[in-house]
Formats: structure tokens, sequence, C-alpha cells
């Protein structure tokens, strides 16, 4: 019995070195890379960079030119833009319903609204808005009514 657990044990361990030297002597390690630049890389690129301190062209930090004007800070950071719509407009985009006609979920104000005869409607979920897009007409009423789609 132990002798068979030898001739296993051998048998397997040179089957497999038999195995890695077939395999390393087969070994290609650039096979199927020929698009790729030589083993080495291209430094064509990182000599010619105008901004490499090594480059003529390349400003030092803390030289006159290589500073730049900070933009002016406004007293509000938001000035520029609105979070949301403001009076009117806000009142307008506001759905005219508070259930999906496709879904029935509550009207999420994260996903945005739609037009349908001249009412904002508003949806429960992302997936809801393509398929009203693809039948407004099959759908808008119950939108309007404030209900769940009957099918």
């Amino acid at each position: 019995m132990t002798r068979n657990a030898f001739i296993f044990i051998g048998t397997f361990l040179a089957g497999a070195l038999i195995a890695l030297v077939a395999r390393a002597a087969l070994f290609e390690p650039h096979a199927g890379h020929e698009g790729h630049p030589p083993a080495g890389g291209d430094y064509d690129a990182m000599v010619n960079n105008t901004l490499s301190p090594a480059s003529k062209e390349a400003t030092q930090p803390g030289t006159p030119k290589a500073l730049a004007q900070p933009a002016p800070v406004s007293a509000d950071p938001h000035a520029g833009h609105a979070a949301t719509a403001s009076g009117e407009e806000a009142a307008e985009r506001k759905p005219v319903n508070t259930v999906c006609a496709i879904c029935g979920m509550g009207v999420n104000p994260k996903i945005p609204t739609q037009e349908y005869q001249g009412k904002t409607i508003g949806f429960g979920c992302k997936m809801c808005p393509p398929k009203f897009t693809a039948n407004p007409d099959r759908y808008g009423p119950s939108y309007l009514r404030n209900e769940v789609f009957q099918k």
C-alpha cells in the first residue's frame, strides 16, 4: 500500500515537472500584443513635455508667469445658479399628480417631469418616463386624474 502511494506521488511530480518545462519552453510573454509599443515605453512624450522641469519653456513655481490670478470670490458661492426654480416657475413645474399612474408610487421630485396637455406630470420611478413617452395618450388621462392606470 505504501509502495503504491509513493509510485503515485512520484508519477504525479514527474508529470507536473514535465508540464512545467513544456509550458516554460512554449511561453511567449508578448503574444497577442502586436499593437502595443515595444517594451521600454515611448519616452518621446515625456521628453517633449513642455511642462516638465527639464524643458526650456517650462516655468518654475513661483515665477510671475506661473502665478495666475484667483477667480473673484462672490459673497454667495451659488449666486450664478439657482438650486430650485423661483416663484412662478416653481408653481408651474409642480406636478398636478401625487401618484404615478404607471407604477403607483408617490411622485419623486428628483425625477424630471414632463408636459402633457399643457400640465406638468411627475413620475414615481426612473422606469416610468420612457413608458409615458412611448404612449402618452394611454397614460396621460390617468396622470391628470391622479390615479393608477388600470390595465
